[in-house]
């Protein structure tokens, strides 16, 4: 098991649960996921982060940013201002077996949890 966790967010995998072999979650709540939702999620972060770099320098201090991307069964939205941002991902389960979600973290766990998923997936890479 590989686990990382931190005031207000944790995250661990799991391999040898069949399935679901990921968690996700804060002090509070936490839903698991399967690989291939987990690869879709830290893709769609990874992307949200990545726009968010690309026009913070663009920014005034005051300035306020919404950034949302969608890869199903993902939508995330970064919310925040140049310098730091909340994250809220919903898992959309459209089909009769698969569950839905939504999760939140605000800020600073946000980069927090966010920083943990680039880890944990650079490392499985």
């Amino acid at each position: 098991m590989i686990k990382y966790d931190g005031p207000g967010w944790r995250l661990a995998s799991d391999f040898s649960k069949p399935y679901y072999s990921y968690l996700i979650g804060d002090d509070h709540w936490a839903v698991e996921v399967s690989k291939q939702e987990w690869e879709v999620l830290v893709q769609a972060v990874i992307e949200l982060i990545e726009q968010h770099k690309k026009v913070k320098n663009q920014l005034m201090p005051e300035e306020k940013i919404s950034l949302e991307f969608e890869k199903p069964p993902w939508w995330a939205l970064l919310d925040g201002d140049k310098n730091s941002w909340s994250l809220k991902l919903i898992l959309n389960g459209e089909s009769q077996n698969t569950r839905s979600a939504e999760l939140y973290w605000p800020i600073p766990k946000a980069q927090l949890i966010t920083s943990a998923m680039r880890t944990m997936w650079d490392s499985n890479q």
